[in-house]
C-alpha cells in the first residue's frame, strides 16, 4: 500500500542553504582593484567577476554591469531572398523525332559540351552523305570548267599568233601589188605576173579576215568560259551550304549540355518521342550560385554594387556566408514598389540548393571606432534615451545618451558615456538613481 502522508519538512536545513548563499553572494574585496574585463560583445561565451570598489557598501544590490567599450559597427538592413543557380536552363531537343539514347540523369554533373541525349539520325546520315557528294561533283564540275577555260586561253593565243603571221604576209602582199602594178605600167612585167600577185593578195585579205574571225571566237570562248566558271563556283557554294546545313541538322540530333552543371531534372527515356520545344531535362550550375533579394525602392537606393557587404544564413544547411552585393537590378516593380539585388556566393560542396530560402543581412553603413554598449542598456523616457551608469563609489545615476546606429544589440553612442564607463546592461529599469549598488561586470569572449 501507498503512504499518502507527506514527509515533513526540515526547516533547519533549508535555513542553513540560504544563509551559505547569502554568504558567498556577498563575498567582496574592500580593496580597490583595476578589473581588466573585455568589451561585452554578442554571440561570445560569458564569465562574471566582482568588480570591488573601495569604501562601497556591502550590502548594496549586486547588479550586471558593461564597460563602455569602442569598436566598429554598421547599419544593418534584413530581408529574405532566395537561393538561384548562378545559371540555368531547359535543355530542348533542336530536331524531333526519337530518343535512341540517354547518357545523363538526375544529380548528374556534366561538363559544357557532354552529350546528354541522342535523338535517331539515320535519315540525317543519309541526308549528309548526298550532300557530301554534291559537293565532291561540283568541285569536278568546278574543275572541268577550269579545263575548259585554259583550253579557250590557249586557243586565243595561237589565233592571234596566226592572225599576226596573215597580217605580215598580206603587209607584203600589198607591197609586192603596188610594184608590179607600177612594173606593168612601165611594160616590165607581163600581164599574167600582175594577176598573179593580185590574186595572191586578195587570197592574204580572206585569210586576214578568217583570222581575225578565229581570235574573236577563242575571246568568246574565253568570256564564256569565265562565265560558266563563275556559274560552277556557285554551284559548288550551294553545295558547300546545304552540306553544312545537313552537318548542322545531324550534330543537333545530340543534344548537349551549354554549360557546366548538374542536372536537376529527367523528363523522357530512351524510346520517347520528342518534338522541339519539349523539355528534356533541366540544367542548373550551382557553383557558384546567386541569391536574389528585394527590397523596398529606398533601401534598395541605398546599396552599392560591388561594396555593400552582405552576410547569407540558411537554416536548412545552419551555415552563415559571406559576400558582397554583385548587382542591383535596375526595375522597380510599379505595385509593389520593390526592386531586387543580387549577391553571388561560392558552394563548392553544393550545400545551397536552388529554391532555398535566406536570410540576408546587408552593411549598409560601417562606422569605425565608435563608442557602444548594450542596446538592453538603453532606457527610454520622455521622447529621450538614458542609461545608468555606476560611478567610482558604486553610486547609480542617470545619464542622458545620444544614440546612433543599433546592430543587432548593439548600439552606438554618440554623446553621454565615455569608454571604461559602467552601465547597468540587464534590467536598468530597476536600478533606483543615486542609490549604492555592487556592480558585477560581465567578461566577454569571442
Amino acid at each position: 500500500m501507498f503512504n499518502n502522508r507527506k514527509t515533513p519538512r526540515k526547516p533547519q536545513k533549508r535555513s542553513a542553504i540560504l544563509l551559505l548563499c547569502a554568504a558567498l553572494c556577498s563575498t567582496v574585496s574592500v580593496a580597490t582593484l583595476h578589473a581588466q574585463a573585455s568589451s561585452t560583445l554578442p554571440g561570445t561565451s560569458t564569465t562574471r567577476m566582482t568588480i570591488a570598489i573601495a569604501n562601497i557598501d556591502e550590502k548594496a544590490p549586486p547588479v550586471i554591469v558593461q564597460r563602455v567599450e569602442t569598436g566598429d559597427i554598421s547599419q544593418m538592413l534584413q530581408t529574405s531572398g532566395d537561393v538561384l543557380p548562378y545559371l540555368g536552363a531547359d535543355i530542348h531537343p533542336k530536331t524531333g523525332g526519337e530518343i535512341v539514347a540517354i547518357n545523363v540523369s538526375e544529380g548528374s554533373q556534366v561538363k559544357q559540351g557532354d552529350v546528354l541525349a541522342e535523338i535517331d539520325h539515320r535519315i540525317l546520315d543519309a541526308q549528309l552523305e548526298q550532300a557530301k557528294a554534291a559537293v565532291s561533283v561540283a568541285k569536278s564540275n568546278v574543275d572541268a570548267q577550269n579545263v575548259q577555260l585554259k583550253s579557250a586561253e590557249s586557243a586565243l593565243v595561237s589565233a592571234k599568233a596566226q592572225l599576226s603571221a596573215v597580217k605580215a604576209q598580206a603587209t607584203n602582199l600589198a607591197a609586192t601589188r603596188k610594184r608590179f602594178s607600177d612594173l606593168f605600167k612601165e611594160g616590165a612585167v607581163s600581164e599574167q605576173q600582175l594577176d598573179d600577185i593580185v590574186a595572191q593578195h586578195d587570197a592574204i585579205q580572206a585569210q586576214l579576215i578568217a583570222a581575225e574571225s578565229t581570235v574573236r571566237q577563242a575571246e568568246d570562248g574565253i568570256q564564256s568560259g569565265q562565265v560558266n566558271l563563275k556559274m560552277r563556283n556557285a554551284q559548288l557554294l550551294q553545295a558547300q551550304s546545304n552540306l553544312n546545313a545537313a552537318e548542322v541538322q545531324r550534330e543537333n540530333a545530340f543534344v548537349k549540355a551549354p554549360f557546366t552543371g548538374i542536372i536537376t531534372s529527367r523528363n523522357f527515356d530512351p524510346g520517347a518521342m520528342a518534338n522541339q520545344g519539349q523539355r528534356i531535362f533541366r540544367l542548373e550550375q550551382m557553383n557558384p550560385v546567386k541569391i536574389v533579394g528585394s527590397l523596398v525602392e529606398k533601401d534598395l537606393m541605398s546599396l552599392k554594387a560591388g561594396e555593400t557587404a552582405a552576410s547569407v544564413r540558411v537554416d536548412l544547411v545552419n551555415q552563415e556566408f559571406k559576400g558582397i552585393v554583385e548587382k542591383v537590378y535596375p526595375a522597380i516593380a510599379a505595385k509593389t514598389r520593390t526592386g531586387q539585388f543580387e549577391i553571388v556566393l561560392e558552394n563548392p560542396e553544393n550545400l545551397l540548393r536552388s529554391g532555398m530560402y535566406a536570410t540576408i543581412n546587408l552593411a549598409l553603413k560601417t562606422e569605425k571606432n565608435v563608442t557602444r554598449i548594450f542596446k538592453d542598456a538603453l532606457l527610454s523616457h520622455a521622447g529621450g534615451m538614458f542609461a545608468i551608469r555606476v560611478g567610482s563609489d558604486g553610486t547609480a545615476e542617470r545619464v542622458a545618451v545620444k544614440v546612433g546606429i543599433i546592430q543587432g544589440s548593439i548600439a552606438q553612442v554618440l554623446e553621454g558615456l565615455q569608454p571604461g564607463d559602467l552601465v547597468v546592461s540587464q534590467a536598468p529599469e530597476l536600478v533606483k538613481t543615486g542609490s549604492k549598488v555592487k556592480p558585477m561586470i560581465t567578461e566577454e569572449k569571442r
